[in-house]
């Protein structure tokens, strides 16, 4: 009998189903903060064979064709279907927990931008009632800053969705994490502020050159960017975002120094 539950990620709720019951009670327990009950929004179906020789996941390719993505690799095949509100994936990987996770990633990130929003590579943290986001690729510092943020309460470390509401934007916290960062809450904050994330040996804020603000921005983009057909929406919806929100780089230090750089 296949199991069902169903995600609340910054205001859309995905339904994912699982024939296999020990994959589906590790998927609850990896989201289990994220969990609530009604009815969905989007539906995603996944089939896990545990073979006697099951195979390590490797990062599938994607392809674009139409309202679909498709995903395609060994022992891994996914597709999802914006416009239907469905997806599903069939797997035979030694990990699946991960290719499920990854499989999700990318499905929210198609939905949230269906939606209207988008999801980036950003620390997202909580501090004094305002929402700041941190963001750069992997290694940039948006864990450190996280984690020199004892104080605060952190929407998440690596990727966060962001909605348009009225005249501003809004951070959601996303469940995607592993275990080297710090593991999410499914929170929400007005956003504040920007900040593109340099490592370096004293603290101060550098305003960015003209273009260079988008073109940072659309490169911690996930999946979106690689779909030329989306390309004019995505430009004009950054375009909105960075009107409406103050970006900088900020350069800083290992520890929690940068907050009185900012504030």
């Amino acid at each position: 009998m296949n199991k069902t539950f169903t995600l609340n990620i910054a205001g859309l709720r995905i339904a994912l189903t699982c024939e296999n019951t020990m994959l589906f009670k590790a998927l609850c327990q990896r989201y289990r903060l994220f969990l609530i009950e009604g009815e969905a929004q989007f539906q995603i179906e996944v089939a896990w064979e545990n073979s006697t020789n099951p195979v390590a996941f490797l990062l599938p390719d994607i392809s674009f064709q139409n309202n679909q993505v498709h995903l395609s690799g060994r022992e891994f095949s996914g597709y999802c279907d914006v416009i239907e509100r469905y997806a599903a994936l069939a797997i035979g990987v030694s990990a699946p927990v991960g290719a499920v996770d990854y499989f999700l990633r990318v499905v929210f990130a198609l939905v949230v931008f269906q939606a209207g929003g988008m999801m980036i590579h950003g620390a997202g943290i909580l501090h004094k009632g305002s929402g700041y986001l941190f963001f750069g690729h992997s290694g940039s510092g948006k864990t450190t800053v996280s984690r020199s943020s004892v104080k605060d309460e952190v929407l998440n470390d690596d990727l966060v969705a962001l909605i348009p509401q009225e005249n501003t934007w809004k951070m959601y916290s996303t469940p995607f994490w592993n275990p080297t960062q710090v593991e999410p809450k499914p929170l929400a904050a007005p956003l504040a502020t920007m900040y593109r994330l340099v490592q370096d040996k004293s603290v101060f804020l550098e305003p960015f050159k003209p273009g260079q603000a988008l073109a940072e921005f659309v490169a911690n983009i996930p999946i979106i960017p690689s779909n030329p057909a989306q390309s004019g929406i995505l430009m004009e919806r950054c375009l909105n975002l960075l009107e409406r929100v103050p970006a900088h780089q900020l350069h800083f230090l290992p520890d929690d120094s940068f907050w009185r750089a900012i504030v």
